[in-house]
């Protein structure tokens, strides 16, 4: 798993969290705005730096929450999601350098950039390197601005923010590898739950939970339920190790045909997913029906199917109905038969 895909399900999984973060951040940005407008002497050149930072950060801010909440919201746009937190993420440490350069030209310390940059790492999940370039390279900044404006840097500070980079790096290595084998072994998990253990195709479960996916995206495809011919005889006459090992035929089968978009619906069903439209898969039902006559064995295995062409009226109960319908009619008007649903004519 990459660092892309590993931030991608962090987001999906906690985008909330994340928002909560960033409007933390612009709560606190709009707290210090209003003090430095009542406070701060902004004929000072340092105070107005101060403030035009605050500015930014809050403006950044918000703009980074709308970006993630229209982009979670609506489960589109992942691409520009996980931009949104790279950009954010190294403004916001880049942001609390330049803050903390000032808090030591004035006579303070790098609290405000230890801070930031340890959120950073345990908030957002980047890739280690990135991070680790993020934080050296920032304090290098930190370092030559403040020394260039003549401010004298002890030892003891250079010896301590050193231990401190040391720390934060290694958190967030950790971090990384803990929470991309956490979600390496949720994949794994979900991977089990949503696949049919004998044929290793999707199960019903994701059968429904895609068919619901394509229907909120007002998405149109065909849908196929299917069964096999006489499987009943199979496993009585060959017995039910025999069945399992034609229904797995069976699975491979289709998916040479249609790819990741078949799923086993129950006992000897399945049903296909297919962006053809009708006629186009009921012509790849028969080219099934042609490979798995090619099955070596003392019995003929074939398929019966059911073709229906969604529309923008219809409901997942209706899909499956109208599928049903025309898998019955295929059923009994002959074997290996594919029919394909017609709305009834409606009379004058």
């Amino acid at each position: 798993m990459n660092s892309k895909e590993l931030l991608k399900l962090n987001l999906k999984k906690n985008w909330r969290g994340y928002e909560a973060f960033l409007f933390l951040i612009a709560a606190l940005e709009c707290m210090m705005m209003v003090y430095g407008l009542w406070e701060f002497d902004l004929h000072d050149v340092r105070r107005r730096l101060y403030f035009c930072a605050y500015v930014l950060l809050f403006c950044c801010s918000i703009l980074a929450m709308v970006i993630n909440r229209s982009c979670m919201q609506r489960g589109k746009h992942q691409r520009l999601a996980i931009c949104n937190v790279y950009v954010y993420s190294t403004v916001l440490v880049l942001w609390s350098a330049v803050i903390s350069a000032l808090d030591l030209l004035g006579g303070g310390y790098p609290v405000t950039y230890m801070t930031i940059l340890a959120a950073v790492g345990s908030v957002v999940v980047l890739p280690p390197l990135v991070y680790t370039c993020l934080a050296v390279l920032s304090s290098c900044g930190i370092i030559v601005l403040v020394v260039s404006m003549g401010t004298h840097l002890g030892v003891s500070f250079h010896l301590n923010h050193a231990i401190f980079l040391l720390v934060v790096i290694l958190v967030e290595l950790r971090n990384y590898r803990s929470t991309r084998d956490q979600y390496i072994l949720d994949k794994r998990l979900e991977d089990l739950a949503s696949m049919d253990s004998l044929t290793m195709v999707a199960n019903r479960r994701s059968l429904d939970k895609y068919i619901g996916q394509l229907m909120r995206e007002h998405g149109r495809f065909t849908f196929v339920l299917l069964d096999v011919d006489n499987f009943k005889a199979i496993n009585d006459t060959y017995g039910h190790p025999e069945g399992d090992l034609s229904l797995v035929y069976i699975a491979n089968v289709l998916r040479e045909f249609f790819g990741e978009h078949v799923f086993r619906y129950g006992g000897d069903e399945f049903a296909i997913i297919s962006f053809a439209d009708a006629e186009d898969t009921a012509r790849k039902m028969e080219l099934v029906n042609l490979r798995l006559r090619e099955h070596r064995g003392e019995y003929l295995l074939q398929v019966c199917a059911g073709v229906y062409q969604s529309t923008a009226q219809d409901d997942e109960r209706r899909i499956f109905e109208l599928a049903d319908s025309a898998l019955y009619e295929a059923k009994h008007t002959g074997k290996a038969r594919c029919v394909i649903y017609r709305a009834p004519a409606v009379e004058a």
